[in-house]
């Protein structure tokens, strides 16, 4: 049986919109920033394509492939799973608004850092906190008159991923909020590769949002663009709830999600970047 899915995606599409209208007008006021540049991310326009659904006038479209089209250093792409202050927080540091305080690198000295100085630096100034950290992490920091004011850290574990790759990752590059530190991204990297290459490694990776990250700090690491992937896929729900195909259970076949007037769409992305040492 093929259903016609014609009107649930239309009623998906305008939920979605509205919902990501609101979102949006929230993140700019909140990051204080014209909301002029960020683009919405519906969920109903990443439809992926399933033999027993039928939706009239569908324009298939692969989410790497619009990413790639619209992502550019001064526009950032809202999805209806982007938290609103984490995201704003995130703009606006890079959009350089509130920043408070600018130093220079030169006048920071590079020190070890523990993990759970790292875990709580990333939880007040990240927009994501750590993953789990291994006992083979690489920790390090700028300190600025006794005060630490960014990390980076190198790990071989990160989240469902990163995990499917073996070698070191930069998993975290954090700078205190309200402060911008010219060549410290630079100085970290620098730090970082010494210690990695005294234990052997020549290979390091990481991976970036690609909504949100147009990837210049790696490109000023001396990273190499890896390509970029189409992010997990989501189930939109009857009640327009996004949950991740994964934590489905039973794990939903074609067939399953088509009875249950369900469709699979990608709403995010990764890029991937790779760099000898």
């Amino acid at each position: 049986m093929i259903f016609d899915e014609t009107e649930r995606v239309k009623q998906a599409w305008h939920f979605y919109d509205e919902l990501l209208e609101n979102k949006i007008n929230r993140i700019a006021e909140l990051a204080g920033v014209d909301r002029s540049c960020m683009i919405k991310i519906n969920p109903a326009e990443f439809i992926e394509k399933n033999k027993y659904q039928k939706i009239e006038n569908y324009k298939y479209q692969k989410i790497n492939q619009w990413i790639a089209a619209y992502k550019t250093d001064d526009v950032y792409l809202i999805s209806p799973l982007d938290a609103d202050h984490e995201t704003a927080a995130q703009i606006g540091y890079k959009s350089h608004v509130g920043v408070q305080k600018k130093l220079r690198a030169s006048k920071c000295d590079v020190i070890p850092v523990s993990k759970d100085i790292a875990l709580d630096f990333c939880v007040r100034n990240h927009r994501q906190t750590l993953p789990m950290i291994s006992a083979a992490a690489v920790y390090l920091g700028l300190l600025h008159e006794n005060e630490l004011v960014a990390i980076m850290g190198y790990d071989t574990t990160s989240g469902a991923v990163r995990g499917k790759k073996e070698g070191y990752e930069l998993v975290r590059l954090a700078i205190a909020k309200g402060m911008q530190i010219y060549g410290g991204a630079s100085k970290l990297q620098t730090a970082c590769e010494n210690v990695l290459r005294k234990m052997g490694v020549k290979k390091i990776f990481s991976y970036s949002n690609a909504t949100i990250n147009n990837g210049g700090v790696y490109k000023q690491l001396g990273f190499i663009d890896a390509g970029l992937n189409d992010g997990q896929p989501f189930v939109i729900m009857r009640d327009h709830r996004l949950i991740r195909l994964a934590n489905l259970h039973p794990y939903s076949t074609h067939e399953e999600l088509a009875l249950r007037h369900q469709f699979t769409s990608r709403v995010g992305g990764n890029r991937m970047w790779k760099k000898t040492i």
